[in-house]
């Protein structure tokens, strides 16, 4: 961690030197990453919409409940894979399923989604990746238990651009009720990990890719959307005691992405309400870069891995109270 400070912040600029200083580290616990099992399945009808689901060999039971995460990669929109391919001998994204699962007994998900160019991915494409993500673990829910399932859902980046929209596009509205009543699978909490939640501070490289993807960026921001969403009256995953957590690395890039997150909960306070104000947790992650974090966990190092233990006491904090 003491290496990434002089790498500076611009996202563009850290990628390759982070991913290079948490190779070996990773790599140094390959063999207890790859020990969680997985199996892949396809979740929609293009060869893109496919799942990894690692399952957690002592699922944790809170008040009869297991829990099952389902985590969202970064990539600007134009790159990911739920298996980060030639860096850290393919461990990347495995290493945080096998995180949660070993030291939380969770269950994780990580589900690839269409991207820009490559695809043909246009919003609100993201969010019906996430949207139909959710729909096959509803439909699959007993492969991972018999007990009902507190779900979770972490966005890192890019990811958690496609997470906002499914929590706040109206599109999804119908999945989102299946997942905030009764008592069976419940959606209870967001996690969004360094998120761009609007696009005003933007680097001009990106310009063409957010066209692209959002045609109208500022209505169909994660703040755009949210904005709409207060307009139109209140947010139903809040009013059914869902929490969302914004978590952001000490060294994200401060126009990009802290000014953006500092824009957006200027927005979410703008509702005084008591559930929306109860609703949003907000913290930092000590020394790292917007890129570490996803590299980190895995590593064994107490002071890399502070920020997934962060997430999940946040996450089993909300599973000692039963769903309202």
């Amino acid at each position: 961690m003491d290496q990434l400070p002089p790498l500076g912040k611009a996202v563009a600029d850290v990628i390759l030197p982070t991913l290079k200083i948490y190779d070996p580290l990773l790599r140094n616990n390959a063999d207890q990453i790859r020990s969680v099992k997985k199996e892949t399945h396809s979740y929609g009808p293009t060869e893109r919409q496919q799942l990894d689901a690692y399952h957690a060999p002592k699922p944790s039971l809170i008040n009869g409940r297991q829990a099952v995460l389902i985590f969202l990669y970064g990539g600007g929109l134009v790159h990911g894979h739920k298996v980060l391919t030639g860096h850290a001998s393919d461990l990347c994204h495995a290493n945080i399923a096998a995180f949660f699962a070993l030291h939380y007994g969770y269950s994780v998900v990580v589900p690839d989604y269409r991207l820009v160019n490559s695809h043909g991915a246009k919003f609100p494409s993201g969010g019906e990746d996430v949207a139909l993500t959710v729909e096959w673990i509803l439909k699959n829910a007993g492969s991972f238990g018999p007990e009902p399932i507190d779900l979770f859902i972490m966005g890192n980046s890019a990811g958690g651009i496609h997470l906002s929209t499914f929590l706040l596009h109206q599109d999804f509205a119908n999945t989102r009720a299946k997942v905030l009543e009764g008592s069976g699978m419940r959606l209870r909490g967001a996690i969004l990990l360094s998120v761009p939640f609007n696009f005003d501070y933007a680097h001009p490289s990106r310009a063409e890719v957010l066209q692209t993807y959002f045609g109208d960026h500022k209505v169909n921001s994660p703040q755009g959307l949210l904005k709409t969403v207060q307009g139109n009256g209140i947010i139903d995953w809040v009013q059914a005691g869902v929490r969302a957590f914004i978590l952001n690395a000490e060294l994200d890039a401060d126009d990009e992405i802290l000014d953006a997150r500092d824009d957006f909960i200027k927005q979410w306070m703008l509702d005084t309400s008591t559930k929306n104000r109860n609703a949003l947790a907000i913290d930092w992650m000590p020394g790292h870069n917007h890129i570490s974090p996803f590299c980190s966990l895995g590593t064994g190092i107490e002071v890399e891995e502070a920020w997934g233990h962060q997430v999940g006491g946040f996450c089993d904090n909300i599973r000692k109270f039963q769903p309202s």
